[in-house]
């Protein structure tokens, strides 16, 4: 599976989806968590529902786990999960899924808090559905009251600890860049997670696409 450029959409936004599948992302992952509001969840997987995505290269950032349900019946390949902190997470939406899923539901963790950083090595033992895990900088950023400065060098040991201790597993999923604007800082942030061992990248804006993909060709 290819995953250099991981773009993240909003749930709720038609267009949005939609032009998603037209772009040359690797992976495309549809959000119910943070970017959709919470009176536009129910709308959100209808829109979802109405696009006919191409499930094959879609994954769902869940909000909780009254979404799995919504993940397992429209048989999507796997779920983001946000703020992974435990293997007791991951064991208890796996008795969820169980029970629900027709097709195996991956789940790709994300890291973006210091507990879920800690217990990294066993988060990422659960090999039974994690294959790769995602840093999440900026939530994690917030929880330590931490400022990320043009360069990222506040991140660097928060990378390179990611990238330690995931080895037994494929190489993660590089934190979002959020300045679309700036293409050059974007590239440079590609570039050091490449050499810092990552494979990919996650995408808030399609500009960032081919910068990513061709980057960690």
């Amino acid at each position: 599976m290819k995953y250099r450029s991981v773009l993240f959409v909003p749930g709720h936004e038609e267009k949005k989806i939609k032009k998603a599948y037209t772009l040359s992302a690797d992976i495309v992952v549809i959000d119910l968590e943070s970017t959709v509001p919470k009176e536009k969840k129910d709308e959100a997987k209808e829109i979802i529902k109405s696009c006919n995505v191409n499930k094959e290269k879609t994954y769902i950032r869940i909000d909780n786990n009254t979404d799995l349900k919504f993940v397992t019946s429209e048989k999507f390949f796997g779920i983001f999960l946000p703020f992974t902190e435990t293997k007791k997470q991951l064991e208890d939406i796996d008795d969820t899924l169980k029970k629900n899923e027709s097709v195996q539901t991956d789940i790709i963790p994300i890291l973006e808090s210091i507990k879920g950083l800690a217990n990294l090595e066993e988060i990422c033992s659960f090999k039974k559905r994690v294959r790769i895990i995602s840093f999440g900088s900026h939530d994690l950023a917030k929880s330590i009251n931490l400022k990320i400065s043009g360069d990222e060098k506040e991140i660097l040991e928060f990378r390179k600890n990611i990238v330690q201790k995931s080895k037994k597993i494929l190489r993660p999923i590089d934190t979002s860049f959020l300045d679309f604007k700036d293409e050059e800082g974007f590239k440079n942030s590609c570039l050091l997670a490449k050499d810092l061992g990552f494979g990919g990248k996650a995408c808030i804006h399609p500009n960032q696409i081919d910068i990513s993909n061709n980057i960690f060709s």
